[in-house]
């Protein structure tokens, strides 16, 4: 039986009373996932744990090592800002295949580069690197990557000094 012209109200309202609670927890969830979907782009990858950084640390000196050799490998990989203004990192193809060859995914390993000197520059820095002062080529790192860097650092630091 159809709804009466006085009973319409009443029907629209007890319907937005049911919706209204879901459409504040679907609004709160965008709000809170906003930071997520801005920090898309290279470094948008799961945080690295404790076994990914140890195998960086164990891999990067051979890394290193082949940069100093290649006299073709054109730019150094490095930071860099990619088309929307967020943090990146630039590498040539060739260093990408001897990543890969290292057994890694170059996205992966050039991640993990990025984030680990985020977080040591994190940690050196403190606070002096929140907010605006963060450079723009610099990923945000999460409390337990930097705390995972934190605990390897003095292992990070040989591999990196080739110490």
């Amino acid at each position: 039986m159809p709804a009466s012209p006085s009973s319409r109200p009443v029907c629209l309202r007890t319907r937005a009373i049911l919706v209204m609670p879901v459409a504040c927890i679907c609004l709160a969830l965008l709000l809170l996932a906003a930071p997520q979907a801005r920090a898309a782009g290279f470094y948008d990858q799961p945080p690295f744990d404790s076994a990914e950084l140890t195998r960086f640390i164990d891999d990067f000196p051979r890394f290193r090592d082949w940069t100093k050799r290649t006299t073709d490998l054109g730019d150094a990989p490095h930071p860099a800002v990619d088309a929307n203004g967020l943090p990146g990192f630039a590498y040539s193809p060739a260093a990408a295949a001897e990543v890969e060859r290292m057994g890694w995914k170059p996205d992966r390993f050039f991640c993990i580069m990025g984030r680990a000197a985020a977080a040591l520059a994190d940690i050196e820095e403190g606070d002096a690197l929140a907010g605006p002062n963060r450079p723009a080529d610099m990923p945000q790192v999460t409390g337990a990557e930097t705390e995972l860097v934190r605990r390897q650092l003095s292992s990070l630091l040989r591999a990196v000094l080739g110490e």
